[in-house]
């Protein structure tokens, strides 16, 4: 139905579409520029996911200004994505078209990213959205070299509000030429409605992931096709509601009881968890505290040998202070989340969220947290 339906509009853009004025030849040059410098990541987010490279391209291009926005500039934003319910991550604030119930114009909260890189995934991801299925679950029935039918597939689906949304994405496909990064071998002859499965690698023999940067645990149950009660046994209580840091392993089936590798002892690093030592080795948790002498909680001290496997430790490692008694602060950058930070600090997000008087998990860069 969605095929017919987006294939009329498509017959119809040809018949009245109207190219736009032309660009000048400075606002040419930085489009250009704009595609070599990214084009490389358009095209492979068009062989993970199905969306056309030159849609991706142009919707970059009309919405960063080229990569020059403030959002682009300053957030590593590119397509104007806001956080949202969902997003736990970094946020910039800017005045868009959000108002106050008083009428006023009000900062709008935007997603910032820590690399460009980031931004263009996120696209991807906020598209396969299994809560935005209904909405643009139907553009992942078209070719994907129908660039005219996605551009007015993602108009019809409310991506934005400007009435000549598609005109501009064809206008800007067409004038650069972006359509050919949709040919065959750039893309995957079929559409995918899903991210491909991710090359699973092992560590301990078992299985695992690694997350993107811009995935909860709900992303990653999704797109590996993991039930997420599953993930969260698997990974001792990952959290669902928090964006995992990058390349934080995810572990899809469950953990050994010890390591099997060629080592028997890891030596704790500075601010190491036992958690983190259990997925870095792939053993679980309460019994890497149970070899140890450990109690649920307890951190080991810096340069105190963790045992990996084999009988019970003679004696229990140093830990480390259970509260340290000064005031510490971090300044956020681009890419941290309260859940990254909460690791760092070994503490929790709740602690953090309390600590600084936060409601919820959006957080500025720049802010100074109470981490202590």
């Amino acid at each position: 139905m969605y095929s017919v339906k987006f294939s009329f509009f498509t017959a119809w853009a040809l018949l009245s579409f109207t190219a736009l004025p032309p660009l000048s030849g400075q606002n040419g040059q930085s489009h250009l520029s704009y595609v070599d410098q990214y084009k490389d990541i358009a095209i492979r987010e068009m062989a993970r996911t199905g969306i056309p490279a030159s849609i991706t391209l142009a919707q970059g291009i009309l919405e960063s200004n080229a990569g020059r926005s403030e959002l682009a500039v300053n957030a590593n934003n590119h397509f104007g994505i806001k956080c949202g319910s969902g997003w736990s991550g970094a946020a910039y604030f800017k005045k868009d078209d959000d108002y106050s119930p008083s009428g006023y114009l009000q900062e709008s909260c935007f997603r910032s990213y820590p690399t460009v890189d980031g931004s263009f995934r996120d696209h991807s991801s906020f598209l396969l959205s299994p809560e935005k299925s209904s909405r643009y679950g139907p553009l992942f029935q078209l070719d994907p070299t129908d660039f005219r039918g996605w551009a007015i597939g993602l108009q019809e689906a409310g991506y934005a509000t400007s009435s000549v949304y598609a005109r501009q994405l064809i206008s800007l496909v067409e004038r650069y030429e972006l359509h050919q990064y949709d040919q065959p071998g750039t893309a995957p002859e079929e559409p995918v409605s899903r991210p491909a499965p991710p090359l699973i690698t092992t560590t301990n023999n078992v299985p695992f992931t690694l997350a993107s940067g811009y995935e909860t645990a709900r992303d990653i149950a999704y797109r590996t096709g993991i039930p997420l009660g599953d993930l969260l046994v698997y990974n001792e209580g990952l959290p669902t509601g928090y964006l995992l840091s990058e390349g934080q392993k995810v572990y899809l089936g469950e953990k050994r009881r010890a390591f099997r590798g060629p080592v028997d002892i890891h030596i704790a690093q500075p601010g190491e968890s036992m958690y983190d030592i259990a997925q870095r080795y792939g053993v679980q948790l309460d019994r890497l505290l149970e070899r140890n002498r450990m109690r649920p909680g307890e951190q080991p001290a810096e340069g105190e040998i963790i045992k990996l496997r084999g009988w019970k430790v003679k004696e229990t490692p140093r830990i480390q202070p259970a509260v340290n008694p000064g005031v510490e602060y971090h300044t956020v950058i681009t890419g941290d989340t309260l859940w990254n930070i909460s690791r760092r600090y070994n503490t929790t997000v709740e602690a953090l969220r309390q600590l600084n008087g936060l409601s919820g998990n959006l957080i500025k860069i720049g802010m100074e947290l109470r981490v202590r």
